[in-house]
């Protein structure tokens, strides 16, 4: 299987440093231009993408959509909860510098107070899309649009990298072949 991951584009929150969680996010003109010019690429290079699997934050859509006018994909798309962004709760709308990641990443009263999604849970999420992949046609090529957390997981789960190590830019795909339940 062929796994083609997709940040969604660059959003107004990125560029002002603000935690969009899972907000919507609103795409800035550069975001709407790279996720099309991937969708180029993506024509370029796939003859066939068999399946996506997108966030249904419109973050997310709106990159889908704009990948979309420039290949449009026949095959099947579906919106997948499980691949949404971490839930930062109060936090959400706060600029990143001033979060106390080590804080925020305690499973503990005060965050579960502050409505922040325990990173273990997401990663229990992301585990969970890995298991439904398990069950796809091992000839698929698939292309997920997703957000800088649970593509991190993803990466870090396929590359035994940890979470710390990897960065995931906007619009930059990212691609493995997925031989049996061995990740390469």
């Amino acid at each position: 299987m062929k796994l083609i991951l997709v940040r969604h584009g660059q959003t107004e929150e990125n560029l002002e440093g603000v935690l969009s969680g899972k907000d919507d996010g609103v795409l800035t003109q550069k975001g709407r231009d790279d996720a099309k010019k991937v969708g180029k690429e993506l024509k370029e290079k796939y003859k066939k993408i068999d399946m996506v699997f997108c966030s249904p934050l419109g973050r997310c859509v709106d990159t889908l959509n704009c990948i979309l006018d420039e290949y449009p994909i026949e095959g099947e798309i579906f919106m997948s909860k499980l691949i949404e962004e971490r839930d930062f709760g109060e936090y959400t709308g706060i600029n990143s510098d001033e979060i106390d990641w080590k804080d925020i990443d305690q499973n503990n009263k005060i965050n579960k107070e502050m409505g922040v999604e325990p990173l273990i849970d997401l990663v229990k999420r992301v585990n969970l899309f890995f298991e439904d992949l398990k069950l796809e046609d091992e000839n698929s090529t698939i292309l997920v649009i997703s957000h800088y957390n649970p593509i991190k997981i993803m990466i870090s789960k396929m590359t035994g990298k940890t979470f710390d190590e990897i960065e995931v830019e906007n619009t930059t795909p990212v691609e493995f072949e997925i031989v049996g339940e061995k990740f390469n």
